[in-house]
């Protein structure tokens, strides 16, 4: 059955503290990704046992809710519902959440997953002009190469630019100030004089040196780098910040961007880019040093882990160094390889599971995860669905990516050009190199296949299909003997809390209610300025706004009375609120009283949504009255 991505929608928000708890919303290509204003208020096991949800990760600063494959198509309703972050919208101020390593790799991974698509569209670009030069007769000298070429390579040329822009948007700077820093660094003028000759210094020091200002520049090329910008980010930050608050009002329009950029542009190119061009380059000599050592271990470990290092987010982290690899040695094995074998055998595990299982549903969403981690590259339902739920399987997993990998280093099997996730179908983007350009894609091709027999063959034998708890606790209710005095379909009906006209929920102008994103009900247009409680119950929530009153009624029903829209810009004035959070009301008590003329008058519209905001623990929520209501009347009716 098709995932209904609008009660998705719905639940998740409502998982999560509400559309008010959740002050930026994205998403990558398989999760949700949320920044919540108090992450203590969601309830990770309640979205978890949300359909179409496969896990949930708490992972540096972002609540990241598992879709899989559908997220990009529940994201277009998901944005609907609420102001996510949209534009002129800053998210709350959070504290940093987890440990420096987390807090830092959660902001690498910021940066980098807005600028995938990109990436991954110039790299399969690449991937094509290697196709078509190495078994099309295309001419690499020709114009129509040169200019793909260019297209393909544009992004990676320009990094430090666009990386300019998510630091920006990462750190509530200026974008186009970042930018600019990112574009010095690629000026082609700047390019040709680092690219220069040893100076005297230069000569002394073993590296290329220029001057800017009689001090000494150590050369170096930052087009396609990663690292140099990253580590500018604190320094880009605070220079903006410092630079506002010293410039006069009356000046600030220019003086504040040029001490920016007299900051920020000295400090790249005398400390931080240098530094970030060595660190880069160590990274890489390192990692070169360790594969030309033990090519096979360095490659068998890294795919064993990578199941673990994606469940932490920090797989994207990862794609600095990758690039960085491409950059200087010309192909990467440290991610495109390991993933590879990885995603491989996340793929393996779940088939197994699904020839083994004598269960449908877990046969079709065996197969289904399969071919999503074998084709498309994408592990999470897999790894959470269906491998990591069961637990055997990984061991499958893991087995197979690290035997996989163990014969990749063997053979010497490399990535020459980014493409997309790494998958069955990535076996393209491992055509290049020295000597025979068809070697990777070869040894490559073997080692799908270990990976594969071997993954699926360990799951099918160590899967045990186990006795679900659950089926007892779900098990169809016996029917009741006879004479029992309670049926086992039971009518609920809530009062009205106001006397006034009642409207369809979906009639009241404001889209998170209308939509029912805060729960199922009816609208009331009140005549008369008293709330009265509908129901005995205990008062769950009052704002100190006081426009709103949350009940808990002795019935189970969760219900929420808000008074007019948008009325907490109001500050709670032309309200009063009798109730405190916990008090016991008995029907008929009056909780709220409000001004409804001076409300009027302030620009307000008077629509009061009243709602069941557990709507969901019930078959139906319907209204019992339409047109006009008196306080105390019947007016939803809850199945």
């Amino acid at each position: 059955m098709a995932l209904d991505y609008v009660e998705t929608s719905k639940k998740i928000i409502e998982g999560v503290g509400g559309a008010g708890n959740i002050a930026s919303a994205t998403h990558c290509m398989t999760r949700l990704r949320l920044v919540l204003v108090d992450e203590s208020k969601a309830d990770d096991k309640k979205v978890g046992k949300i359909k179409g949800v496969k896990s949930v990760i708490r992972q540096g600063g972002q609540y990241q809710v598992v879709i899989g494959n559908e997220v990009s198509n529940l994201f277009k309703e998901f944005k609907t519902m609420g102001n996510f972050g949209g534009e002129g919208a800053k998210p709350a101020a959070k504290k940093p959440t987890g440990n420096p390593i987390q807090r830092l790799f959660g902001f690498v991974s910021g940066c980098m997953t807005p600028l995938l698509p990109a990436m991954l569209g110039c790299g399969m670009l690449k991937v094509v002009l290697t196709l078509l030069t190495t078994f099309a007769g295309m001419d690499a000298e020709g114009s129509t190469y040169t200019l793909l070429y260019a297209f393909a390579d544009c992004f990676f040329t320009f990094l430090p630019i666009y990386l300019g822009y998510t630091i920006a948007k990462k750190m509530d700077g200026s974008p186009v100030l970042f930018m600019t820093i990112g574009a010095a660094l690629c000026y082609p003028n700047l390019i040709t004089l680092m690219g220069g000759g040893l100076t005297e210094l230069g000569t002394f020091l073993g590296m290329p040196c220029t001057y800017l200002f009689g001090i000494p520049v150590i050369c170096a090329t930052y087009t396609s780098s990663v690292l140099p910008m990253l580590l500018m980010a604190p320094v880009m930050k605070w220079a903006e910040g410092f630079a506002d608050r010293v410039s006069p009002n009356v000046l600030k329009s220019f003086l504040k961007p040029l001490l920016f950029l007299i900051i920020c542009v000295p400090c790249s190119l005398y400390v931080l880019g240098p530094i970030g061009n060595v660190l880069g380059n160590g990274l890489s000599g390192v990692f070169m040093k360790m594969y030309n050592a033990v090519p096979w271990l360095t490659v068998g470990v890294l795919s064993a882990l990578m199941p673990f290092i994606v469940m932490t987010g920090m797989h994207y982290a990862l794609v600095p160094l990758a690039m960085n690899n491409m950059a200087t040695l010309g192909f990467d094995v440290i991610v495109l390889v390991t993933m590879f074998c990885s995603n491989l055998a996340q793929g393996g595990a779940a088939f197994g599971v699904a020839v083994k299982s004598k269960n449908t549903e877990t046969r079709s969403e065996g197969i289904a995860c399969g071919i999503s981690a074998f084709v498309a590259g994408v592990t999470e339902p897999a790894m959470y669905g269906i491998n990591l739920r069961y637990m055997t399987p990984l061991i499958g997993a893991v087995a197979g990516a690290a035997v996989g990998g163990l014969f990749c280093g063997f053979t010497n099997v490399r990535g020459y050009t980014m493409g997309g996730s790494p998958s069955i179908l990535s076996l393209i983007t491992f055509i290049g190199g020295e000597g025979n350009p068809l070697h990777s894609v070869i040894f490559g091709a073997i080692a799908a296949a270990i990976v594969m027999a071997i993954s699926f063959a360990l799951t099918f034998i160590l899967f045990k299909e186990p006795v679900e708890e659950d089926d007892e606790e779900e098990a169809p209710a016996p029917a009741p003997a006879a004479g029992a005095p309670k049926s086992l379909v039971e009518k609920l009906i809530v009062s009205s809390p106001l006397t006034g006209e009642v409207v369809p929920l979906k009639d009241v102008p404001d889209e998170v209610f209308a939509s029912g994103t805060l729960g199922e009900g009816v609208g009331v247009i009140p005549t008369v300025g008293k709330v009265i409680a509908p129901c005995d119950g205990e008062i769950s929530a009052t704002m100190d706004t006081k426009h709103a009153v949350g009940i808990s009624a002795e019935s189970g029903l969760e219900l929420l009375i808000h008074v007019g829209l948008n009325t907490v810009e109001l500050g709670g004035k032309h309200f009063t609120c009798n109730v405190s959070e916990g008090d016991k009301v008995k029907k008929g008590d009056v909780l709220l009283e409000f001004d409804i003329d001076a409300i009027k008058a302030a620009g307000y519209k008077m629509h009061t949504p009243v709602l069941v905001t557990n709507a969901e623990d019930y078959v139906s929520v319907l209204a019992a009255a339409s047109g006009k209501v008196k306080a105390g009347d019947d007016l939803i009716s809850v199945v």
